[in-house]
């Protein structure tokens, strides 16, 4: 885990942060409590991982802004992915940093 702020901003507004992350495969996984959901609308895209299972991604919306499919999250992952059930990453066009580099 990691123990410093994180946060993911899009558009400039602060879409999750958390001193709850976790860090597997270069992707940042943000507790779902730590993530404002309320930018994030659940799209019909899946995709499948050898280890951690399925996939269920997200459009981020910020006003009238749309980052298409660029979250996604775990909610049934395979036992080795149990870690980050229902922790939340980015991508795309979402700017992940630690609080610190700001």
């Amino acid at each position: 885990m990691i123990k410093t702020m994180i946060i993911a901003a899009y558009k400039d507004r602060i879409i999750a942060q958390s001193e709850n992350s976790i860090e597997i495969e270069n992707s940042i996984y943000f507790p779902r409590s730590d993530v404002f959901m309320s930018f994030l609308n659940p799209t019909t895209t899946v995709t499948r991982c050898p280890w951690k299972g399925m996939a269920t991604y997200f459009d981020v919306r910020v006003m009238s802004n749309v980052c298409k499919d660029s979250a996604w999250s775990y909610q049934n992952p395979k036992s080795k992915g149990r870690l980050i059930r229902c922790y939340v990453a980015f991508w795309k066009d979402i700017v992940v940093f630690r609080e610190s580099d700001d």
